[in-house]
């Protein structure tokens, strides 16, 4: 997939500058940036369901980026190659693993606001989020990344 063509507008809406902050986020690998853009009712699922993956809250998506995800890149980057003011996303991704095996994966994200809080930053927070991935390109790598981190350690410490 070609690198971005993609340039938000001078005065873009404020869902985009929050879901440009969530980007900006996951480029930096940074949680707590992350947690700001993430309302308290968050609602975060990988698609497609045939991936088994289980609905998860703001709380369990954060502890589970935190504890398993992080540590298992040392560089991921996120790529938007459309942006629809839909408040949906078509990105794709690719980083390194910490055990240097290279990651891509592309994706389509649908984001559901909520207005922002009194006291806040005044941009609305994300409520909702609906990630498709490659579910094909995903099982392969974290299978293997699994194994070249069990491995290395000696006992399987690395999960999706």
């Amino acid at each position: 997939m070609s690198k971005s063509s993609y340039t938000p507008s001078d005065s873009p809406s404020p869902n985009i500058k929050t879901t440009l902050a969530l980007i900006n986020a996951y480029n930096e690998w940074d949680a707590s940036k992350l947690s700001a853009v993430l309302d308290d009712s968050l609602e975060f699922q990988i698609l497609p369901k045939s991936l088994g993956r289980p609905v998860s809250t703001k709380a369990e998506y954060l502890d589970n980026f935190e504890k398993n995800v992080q540590p298992m890149f040392k560089r991921f980057h996120l790529t938007i190659h459309d942006l629809v003011e839909t408040d949906s996303a078509v990105a794709s991704s690719e980083g390194e693993s910490v055990t240097g095996a290279p990651y891509a994966n592309e994706y389509v994200i649908f984001l559901y606001f909520v207005p922002p809080k009194e006291g806040g930053d005044g941009l609305p927070k994300i409520s909702m989020v609906k990630e498709f991935v490659d579910s094909a390109r995903s099982v392969k790598f974290f299978t293997e990344e699994r194994a070249r981190g069990v491995a290395a350690k000696g006992t399987e410490t690395v999960s999706e």
